[in-house]
């Protein structure tokens, strides 16, 4: 058998050094995924620092509310995490 110069393409990556189609839409998706996360932090962020300004109580429907959003984020990142262990996987 003769030895090949030539080296495989890094994983993920097709002969010409793209992205190869299944990693390239993985790739887009965790993009996506991660701005939609990134957008709700910024959110979740300054309406912490506009209560913190506040001298009045919060009402309940807002507490809800912040509920709500936290609970998001936090089923957002896990979900967000589990997509980086899976492509490190693949």
């Amino acid at each position: 058998m003769v030895p090949s110069n030539k080296q495989d393409p890094p994983e993920g990556l097709n002969k010409a050094g793209a992205l190869a189609p299944h990693t390239s839409e993985q790739w887009l998706r965790l993009c996506d995924d991660f701005a939609n996360l990134d957008g709700q932090c910024a959110l979740l962020c300054e309406l912490l620092t506009h209560l913190s300004r506040r001298d009045t109580p919060l009402e309940p429907a807002g507490q809800h509310g912040i509920d709500m959003l936290v609970s998001q984020l936090r089923e957002g990142s896990r979900a967000f995490k589990q997509q980086l262990y899976k492509m490190r996987a693949d």
